[in-house]
């Protein structure tokens, strides 16, 4: 379930997602260019970073920087997730940290913010409704927000040019539209997002075809969209996709699998 932000921190939160199962599950999330914060208020999860290490438990409350690869996370118990899912310049807006710091890390929200915060999953857990733990999610999120400290207008630029065009366009499309000289894109990115703009890029196209796989639009094949996404041929989209998520079209589609666009239920 989404829930949209107060206007107050629609600049920072794109949506609230809000995820709660009674079924013990394994769940893969990817890269789908943004970052968030995670409120647990259900069992402990766990993380396995690398293909053969020991598993990790993750903190109650988290955030999560930009991904290069696919992670695997489980609950032995009952998921209850509130996440708030940021724009792709949010996490260094709110925490004042550049983006590139957070590539690939999971933070305790007591170590970004600085506070100890437990009592807040306590808190979103005995509310009754939905909408009520949103509200403590974004009370708590106000108190944190300033000012930001840098002026992301390039990166909102290239941002809103690259959506509109699904990831189809280039570096060099990019320089021309903004105005701004690549090298200086290029640090920007990396300074409020964590990643390039031709890897933001890709991930919007692929985030684009998967959209269109959900859809499951009658006069498309999975050819067909490849093609509309830009991929080369079939077999492209498949190697992308599996580079990205570790999973086929077919193993993204299974029943009851898709969570959120980058979150997957694993099958047993």
């Amino acid at each position: 379930m989404q829930v949209k932000p107060t206007p107050l921190l629609s600049g920072i939160v794109r949506h609230f997602l809000v995820i709660e199962s009674d079924t013990q599950s394994a769940m893969r999330i990817f890269s789908d260019g943004n970052t968030g914060v995670v409120f647990n208020y259900g069992d402990p999860l766990f993380c396995q970073t690398e293909m053969h290490s020991a598993p990790a438990r993750l903190p109650a409350n988290f955030l999560y920087g930009q991904l290069d690869a696919y992670r695997n996370v489980w609950v032995q118990g009952k998921i209850r997730l509130l996440i708030a899912v940021l724009h792709p310049f949010g996490a260094a807006a709110l925490f004042k940290t550049p983006a590139s710091e957070l590539r690939n890390q999971i933070i305790g929200c007591q170590n970004c913010f600085r506070t100890n915060i437990e009592w807040l999953g306590d808190q979103i857990a005995s509310l009754p409704s939905i909408h009520d733990k949103v509200r403590a999610a974004e009370r708590f999120l106000l108190t944190r927000l300033q000012n930001p400290a840098y002026d992301n207008t390039l990166v909102t630029k290239a941002i809103d040019i690259i959506h509109v065009q699904n990831g189809l366009v280039s570096v060099a499309q990019l320089t021309a539209l903004t105005g701004a000289a690549e090298r200086q894109l290029q640090r920007k990115f990396e300074e409020q997002i964590g990643i390039s703009p031709k890897r933001y890029a890709g991930i919007t196209r692929m985030q684009y075809a998967l959209r269109m796989l959900r859809r499951k639009s009658g006069h498309l094949s999975l050819a067909g969209i490849a093609c509309e996404s830009g991929f080369f041929d079939q077999a492209h989209l498949i190697r992308e996709m599996k580079n990205l998520s570790g999973l086929t079209p077919g193993q993204y589609l299974g029943p009851q699998n898709v969570l959120a666009a980058n979150l997957i239920r694993l099958a047993h």
